[in-house]
């Protein structure tokens, strides 16, 4: 059963319960220090996804991530930080997004789910449910660049849509998703789990395990058996060809749900 004070003593914070741009920080990185992203636990046994995706039952993925320490995806986490920012009394809207592939395009617009929140005149762009690397603190939706930990950001747009660019301290700029900043209704999910299986059919996408969780200034993203570590803006990539390697990686991400 979803309780805040709960979720809050999960996460550490101690703070103010007020809907500010500070509270929304802290308790962003808190969620992305403290609970990990991990496809590993979304979905019944059998492997069959819900005709939509986006309705999960927000008393029992809060049992599962807050009460019994597992991690999920952005179709649990995001709804879940979005519940606990209402609760305190933000205003939010669920946001939409396509992701940025390997070789340059855009997933479906739907296929990533995350939480814009107003506050005062502006919007805010909340995600706890990327597997990343991306933001570790909400992002102002401006244009202006924005830096991060040694990252830099901006919102561009482009074709129709806001388009979000990341760009480390040993990489170029490099899209992250593209979205529309109006809201949705969790309605519009319905039917595209069967879009985004026939999308994935045949990709790593359909097979890969994916683990991740912020490291305080950076990111730790394991792809299988590759690790891309993120600290105050450098990169680097790993491949974890030693079981102990790869059970040590497992670890790290995973101790910020135990």
């Amino acid at each position: 059963m979803f309780d805040t004070d709960v979720y809050l003593d999960r996460l550490g914070y101690t703070g103010p319960r007020t809907a500010t741009p500070e509270t929304l920080r802290q308790l962003h990185r808190r969620h992305l220090m403290t609970i990990p992203y991990d496809n590993t636990k979304f979905g019944p046994a059998d492997g069959d996804l819900p005709a939509n995706i986006a309705a999960v039952d927000l008393d029992a993925t809060f049992d599962k991530i807050v009460r019994d320490g597992h991690g999920g995806i952005c179709f649990e986490l995001n709804p879940l930080f979005r519940r606990l920012l209402g609760d305190l009394g933000f205003e939010t809207r669920l946001v939409s997004a396509g992701v940025r592939q390997e070789d340059g395009t855009f997933s479906p617009d739907l296929s990533h789910l995350f939480t814009g929140v107003a506050v005062g005149e502006d919007l805010w762009l909340a995600d706890v449910g990327f597997s990343g690397p991306s933001y570790l603190d909400p992002l102002r939706l401006e244009a202006q660049v924005q830096h991060q930990y040694g990252c830099r950001y901006k919102v561009v747009e482009q074709q129709g849509w806001q388009t979000l660019y990341r760009r480390s301290r040993t990489g170029p700029w490099r899209a992250v998703y593209r979205f529309s900043p109006s809201g949705r209704r969790v309605e519009d999910w319905h039917g595209f789990a069967e879009r985004m299986r026939e999308y994935t059919d045949g990709t790593v996408l359909a097979t890969a395990v994916i683990r991740a969780r912020s490291s305080g200034d950076g990111h730790l993203l394991l792809v299988g058996k590759r690790l891309l570590s993120v600290e105050d803006g450098h990169e680097k990539t790993t491949a974890l060809v030693e079981p102990e390697d790869y059970a040590k990686a497992v670890a790290t991400i995973l101790d910020g749900a135990r």
